[in-house]
């Protein structure tokens, strides 16, 4: 840390900070152009200023550095070394005056389409690794300053670590590792340190292999110097290249005049009379702490970013401490490491390495432990700007390091106003709920981790809900020092520290002062578990949850640390009883290797387009951020913003609304609740059971009671908060079983099919087994990465109104709005150009946000913009639906099922939304692919005090299937024979009739299930699994093989309808306009390929532009897997008809173009437009009667699974996936299995990792009706290290589908529910673990297969202490 001596020395009176020694100028560039930021801005973060500008590829996807979607590069000078660095940020968090000096850039400036397309991005693209492209930019910049910072080439390893913190909902992450695999150049001669100059002496760049100026900006030449007064510098540097491959253009480099500029220490303001410091030395730190006590220290902004965002939280003076030298100390010294509290943990994470190499082992187990512990600890982004000394300070009771600086005997040093030094134990410094001991006039300044000795060991560990970028459910940091007396080792010193169980990291004290003095033994660990039990108490109610689980990780957390440290010993030894090879599993670390995924497939052409794996048609444009989602649409002027009035209880009635704080708000322009709605506030998609605006009673949490707009969203937000609502609040129901019990149900939801006579077979002697059992199916959220969006504005006054929306339902919206204004459908009018990402979630319930905007600009006349911040998207707008069964089946002793008697409730919310068409469709799918003779289907749509559930992918199909692989797995169990083979016995086969009465054509299942048994080996498989279970007691792992039939079609048959006009231009080119959205399935693409087909005409000559209810009226919703299918038949009639038109003209035969002959038509004056429409054929159900034939055909897959599982802690990865598919003859084969891959992730996710917490029964430590996982904090959907070791996708072939446009069949949905693979392999590895106890029966495991379930259904010792051997953790339904 610099000389404290010399620093009291100046005094300090002598360094009093006069007004004038602080600046007002802030410079920055962005993109190579420089900007010099105006005062008044402390209150933007760089996000906000970049999408203010015009750079809107940066998008805003959380608002909390969870997502990775407003990744940039931001280039520093650092002043030591002398040369320039460059590292990945979250714009979304960064304070823009943070960035002062300093190069930042954005997605637009390192390729476009008119300057040509860097290879990072056209990679990207020409991979297929974007769908929706919201997330794409983040990925890009990810990459390419990974690429911009590597002095070498960047590893695999290296690559996919470096998008751990940027999230993707559609692809399946596969394709994106795969297109930025190619940079890791092992043996290009261009990433070698000799030749890293071409023959001019140019330094030469990683990423392009092209010059450039990152690698040698060490001295600054006098021509340099010369140029800083000439704009050319402050111009970015252009690209002519389209072809990325001929890129030879420099990369930005960093510019001249921020090497050069002195640094100024900054004195700036924001809105509200918020102030932004920059102090450039400790001195000008200690006095402004002095003047302002209560002011806010800075670095990343990671924890205070998403305080001020999300918990309202103000702080008036900020204070970057990013330029203070005395706080970025690391140093070597005799009694250990000295790091500075502003150390970026990035920094730390490189000068560890360091140190580990260079020094020995002994003395660097710690180092080891925090270097361990930090790969793990947040995304790329957040440790390239967040602090030591910031996660130190905000003392969260789950910070991953605080529990090991306490474990390790580290100290701090803390300065106050006076320059006065003391030394405090990091053991004594944590005293509350982020309450720490550093008075307001104190700081810290450095942090003093000591070396360990020999035969000294120390460990972290860390359990969350996902292994990257999560936080932890519990953490620890553990140390022991071993001596030998008398020829025996005993426990010397030892310190054990949990983080997770209590508002502080926890000393477990009585264990430690046990554990002294006794002797290395495996006799110590029943009375050590014991003491451990009464050191860390869990209350009944803990805030967190999940009591037994966190109970059972402190001690499995301490048997990992004694049987590592018996190990260690063993190496060395000097233990004479040798450790159980089995027990190895329990302290073997997780390594994961690169990711190989394997497409199999055969391409089918037809035409010049369909049957070919063309890239997804905005594939470019998303790679360069320049395609535009709706909250990139240019505002017109004197747009408001919008937020919304919502209410904070469960079921309540409305005493009155107080909006006198609201009006005085800054930038206020209205308020507007159910008596403003000029036309209906009832509305709904099929009945108008809900309001637009609660005008009496409330019926959840996050219902609209208002909409406050103002002049910025911030502001609208802020007014809105100040809009108080009192209650008089009502009886809520929070469950399923609760709504069972008091009979809540939505009116008409009573559903039922049967077929056969079940009660007969139940009673008769054909069964000769019967079993019962019942499964809960979780929710899940959509997590679509681009917010709901809407834009509305009044034409001619309000005779009219036009919006763009981010829905999958223009139509929707337009009858909304119409609606609620009381206008005519002719004058509303919807546009949507693309959304990122909607899954069912931007189906019916982006709808009413556009209704709420609407009326606030219809009454003001001014357009309205409304983007809902994640955390109230996901409070809003409904989840999947939770589904609740109870199953009665009867089967033979040889395997043959007889009877099923079923009943399903769903859990539909507060309004009846789609939940009925969802429980139907749960109905039809409820025998997955199995003959059943006798069956009965009973189901009902539970009314809960919750937002109303809705649509998401697979409709309620995959929620019925899982219901039935539950109960075969029962019947396995049963019988004790494999469920495979279960399976396979009760198969259906061409030609039954369905349970719902539909003959069965066209069945592809034995084909699909059999290559696929051919494809993963798995009989070998199985017996591999089994050696490896053998040999390993703490690791175990499962197989599993799961089906799947998916029904095509809305099984509401007026919706299969589609519509679509067609123009053919005198060029040659075509204008396809039709019903469908393209959120990133490739609808578009597909579309298009038919069209390019149908006229023989290159995909290039076809453009689609945007979906608006003005061209196509009536559209049915893009949703059911069905669009490609509806909307390809409906272009290729509009083509045909055209071509019918044409034929006269062209079969003149002297035409040597397409273009020549739509010119020919043109004079013939020939129509060149056309109106195709489709309808499917064959379709119908009767639920009077319960017969019909719902469905067009079916969808057919299979899936194999093979998982991982540690059983002490719940960890879990998937070690392969393979899956087998019949879609026909694809049209677009790298889409189709883009779509497969992307599908199957987001399956995973609700089969094992993404659980909804709400405020029910089973979490009382959670506000009633309130949603916990509200954002990527708390809600974690996999990441890149979540996908499978191995991940093989195979199309069946030879296998047209005669029901479909071009023999193709529909992708969307059908493969979501083969991720359940990964349950049940999960379940698998349990029985294994469950076995070794010696229990083999039946037992439940829930979705999602958290770490929490896996553990304790992962029966042993330990959690028989907290559980009993059939604990069921509970889960929100």
């Amino acid at each position: 840390m610099g000389s404290l001596t010399a620093a009291a020395e100046e005094g300090t009176a002598a360094t009093a900070i006069a007004a004038e020694d602080w600046s007002a100028e802030a410079v920055i560039y962005v993109n190579g152009v420089r900007r010099v930021l105006p005062d008044g801005l402390a209150h933007l973060t760089l996000l906000q200023y970049l999408r203010d500008i015009g750079l809107r590829g940066t998008k805003l996807g959380c608002g909390e550095g969870g997502c990775g979607a407003c990744t940039v590069m931001v280039s520093c000078y650092d002043q030591i070394t002398k040369k320039s660095e460059h590292f990945a940020i979250n714009a979304c968090l960064a304070p823009l005056y943070s960035l002062e000096g300093m190069h930042i850039i954005t997605v637009e400036g390192i390729g476009d389409r008119q300057r040509g397309l860097h290879p990072v991005q056209e990679c990207l693209a020409k991979a297929h690794g974007s769908q929706c492209g919201f997330c794409t930019p983040g990925f890009v910049m990810s990459m390419y300053a990974l690429l911009r910072s590597s002095k070498d080439p960047p590893t695999e390893e290296q690559i996919e670590d470096s998008l751990a913190g940027n999230l993707c909902r559609c692809t399946g992450y596969r394709p994106i590792i795969d297109a930025f695999r190619v940079f890791a150049k092992t043996d290009d001669s261009l990433y070698t340190d000799s030749p890293s100059e071409n023959a001019n002496g140019q330094a030469i760049c990683p990423s392009t292999g092209k010059p450039c100026s990152c690698r040698n900006e060490t001295d600054v030449s006098t021509n340099e110097s010369l140029l800083l007064s000439s704009a050319k510098i402050y111009l970015p540097c252009s690209y002519n290249e389209i072809d990325g491959n001929a890129y030879n253009e420099k990369e930005l480099i960093f510019p001249p005049e921020l090497q050069l500029r002195k640094f100024m220490p900054l004195k700036l303001n924001g809105f509200n009379g918020i102030r932004w410091y920059r102090p450039l030395k400790l001195q000008q730190l200690l006095h402004l702490k002095s003047c302002y006590p209560d002011a806010k220290l800075i670095i990343g902004n990671s924890e205070v970013g998403v305080e001020t965002k999300f918990k309202n939280a103000q702080y008036k003076v900020m204070v970057s401490v990013s330029h203070v030298p005395e706080l970025h100390t690391l140093k070597v010294e005799e009694d250990g490491l000295r790091i500075g509290s502003a150390v970026r943990l990035a920094r730390l994470q490189n000068f560890l390495k360091k140190v580990i190499i260079e020094r020995g082992s002994d003395e660097t187990s710690s180092c080891q432990a925090i270097l361990r512990q930090l790969k793990w600890f947040a995304g790329t982004q957040i440790r390239n700007v967040a602090s030591v000394g910031g996660n130190i300070c905000t003392a969260s009771p789950i910070s991953d390091l605080n529990p090991l600086w306490m474990a390790t005997g580290a100290k701090f040093q803390i300065i106050d106003v006076n320059n006065n030094v003391r030394i405090t134990a990091a053991k004594d410094f944590f005293l509350g709920y982020r309450k720490i001991d550093l008075k307001p006039d104190e700081l810290l300044l450095s942090v003093m981790l000591p070396w360990t000795r020999q035969f000294e060991y120390v460990k972290e560990f860390k359990q969350a809900h996902r292994r990257e970028d999560d936080i932890a459910l519990v953490n620890a940091g553990m140390r022991v020092h071993i001596r030998e007396a008398e020829g025996k080792w005993i426990v010397s010193d030892v310190s054990i520290v949990y983080g997770g169980v209590a508002a502080v990291p926890l000393t477990a004290t009585k264990t430690e002062n046990f554990l002294t003095g006794k002797k290395l033994d495996s006799g110590l660990l029943d009375e050590t578990f014991g003491l451990l039990k009464e050191d860390i108490p869990l209350a009944e109610n803990a805030p967190g949850g999940m009591v037994e689980f966190r109970s059972s990780l402190t001690l499995s957390f301490f048997f990992k640390f004694f049987l590592y440290v018996t190990h260690e010993m063993n190496i060395k030894g000097l233990l004479k009883d040798e450790m159980h090879a089995a027990n190895l599993s329990a302290i073997q670390s997780y390594t994961r290797p690169v990711t190989v995924g394997t497409q199999d497939y055969e391409s089918v052409r037809q035409g010049t387009a369909v049957g070919q794996p063309m890239i997804h048609m905005s594939a470019m444009l998303q790679v360069t951020g320049e395609a535009e989602y709706t909250d990139d649409t240019p505002t017109p002027p004197n747009t408001l913003h919008a937020a919304l009035v919502l209410s904070k209880k469960p079921h309540a009635r409305i005493l009155s609304i107080d909006d006198s704080l609201a009006k005085s708000s800054p930038g206020f322009a209205g308020l507007f609740l159910s008596k403003d709605v000029p036309g209906a506030n009832h509305t709904g998609p099929i009945i108008h059971d809900e309001e637009i605006f609660a005008s009496d009673i409330v019926t959840c949490v996050g219902q609209i009671i208002g909409i406050v707009v103002a002049d910025t969203h911030d502001n609208a937000k802020a007014a809105a908060n100040k809009v108080n609502i009192e209650y008089s609040e009502l009886p809520a129901i929070l469950s399923i079983e609760e709504a069972i019990k008091a009979g809540s149900f939505h009116p008409n939801t009573n559903r039922c099919l049967e077929k056969g006579d079940v009660g007969e077979c139940f009673l008769s002697n054909t069964c000769d087994k019967i079993i019962e059992g019942e499964v809960q199916v979780g929710g899940q959220e959509h997590f679509y990465m681009e917010p709901q969006c809407t834009l509305v504005w009044p034409v001619d006054s309000g005779n009219e109104i036009h919006m763009i929306s981010s829905t999958q339902a223009p139509q929707k919206h337009q009858k909304y709005v119409a609606y609620a204004l009381g206008l005519p459908l002719s004058k509303v009018v919807c546009k949507t150009k693309r959304i990122g990402g909607g899954f069912g979630g931007k189906e019916t319930r982006s709808a009413i946000f556009a209704a709420a905007a609407s009326v606030a600009s219809y009454c003001l006349r001014r357009p309205v913009k409304i983007v809902l911040d994640r955390d109230i998207d996901m409070m809003t707008t409904g989840q999947r639906h939770s589904f609740l069964a109870k199953y009665k089946v009867g089967f033979t002793n040889g395997g043959k099922i007889v009877a099923l008697d079923l009943e399903i409730y769903n859990n539909g919310g507060n309004s009846l939304d789609l939940s009925l068409s969802v429980l139907e469709r749960a109905m039809f799918s409820s025998d997955n692919v199995y003959d059943i003779s006798n069956i009965r289907v009973s189901g009902q749509v539970c009314f809960t005090n919750f937002p109303s559930n809705t649509a998401f992918r697979g409709f309620g199909g995959p929620q019925g299937m899982l219901i039935a692989e539950n109960w075969i797995q029962h019947m396995a169990t049963e019988l004790k024979r494999s469920p495979e083979e279960i399976k396979e016995l009760n198969f259906q086969s061409e030609g039954i009739v369905l349970h719902y009465g539909q003959l069965l054509q066209n069945c592809t299942i034995h084909s699909v299930w059999d290559e696929l048994k051919a494809s993963c080996n798995f009989v070998e498989a199985r017996k591999d699994v089994n050696s490896f279970n053998g040999n390993n007691r703490w690791r175990k792992r499962g197989i599993a093989m799961v089906p799947t039939k998916f029904g095509i079609s809305f099984t509401a048959k007026f919706m299969n309808q589609a519509g679509a006009l067609v123009q053919v231009y005198t060029d040659g080119t075509v204008l396809v306009t039709h019903g469908g959205v393209e959120m990133g399935q490739g609808l578009h693409t597909k579309v298009a390929q038919v069209a390019a087909s149908s006229f023989s005409i290159p995909l290039s000559s076809v453009f689609i532009s945007e979906t608006s209810t003005d061209k196509v009226p009536n559209a049915s919703p893009t949703a059911a897997s069905a669009s490609s299918d509806l909307y390809g038949a409906a272009v290729l009639d509009a083509c045909q008809q055209i071509k019918a038109r044409m034929e006269p003209i062209a079969s003149r035969g002297n035409h040597k173009s397409f273009a020549e002959l739509a010119q020919a038509c043109y004079m013939e004056r020939v129509d060149l437009s056309a109106h195709g429409f489709y309808i499917t054929p064959d379709i119908g159900f009767d639920w009077m009667v319960g017969k019909g034939t719902p469905f067009n055909y079916f969808t057919y897959g299979s899936a194999f699974a093979e998982v991982e599982i540690d059983t002490l802690t719940g960890d879990f990865h998937t070690r392969t996936a393979d899956i087998v598919m019949d879609l026909g003859y694809s049209i677009n084969p790298a889409i189709d299995i883009g779509q497969i891959e992307g599908a199957f992730i987001q399956g995973l996710g609700w089969a094992a990792m993404e659980e909804l917490k709400w405020g029910d029964d089973n979490h009382k430590w959670i506000r009633p009706g309130h949603l916990f996982t509200c954002g990527p904090g708390s809600y974690k959907i996999p990441s890149v290290n979540d996908i499978p070791l191995k991940f093989k996708v195979s199309l069946l072939k030879g296998v047209p589908n005669p029901k479909a446009i071009h023999s193709s069949k529909a992708v969307g949905e059908p493969p979501f529910f083969l991720a359940s693979a990964v349950l049940f392999a999960i379940k698998d590895a349990i029985a294994a673990a469950r076995a070794e106890e010696g229990h083999v029966d039946w037992f439940p495991l829930d979705n999602p297969a958290t770490p929490e379930r896996i553990r304790m259904a992962c029966v042993d010792s330990i959690t028989k202490k907290f559980a009993s051997v059939y604990y069921r953790p509970k889960l929100s339904i």
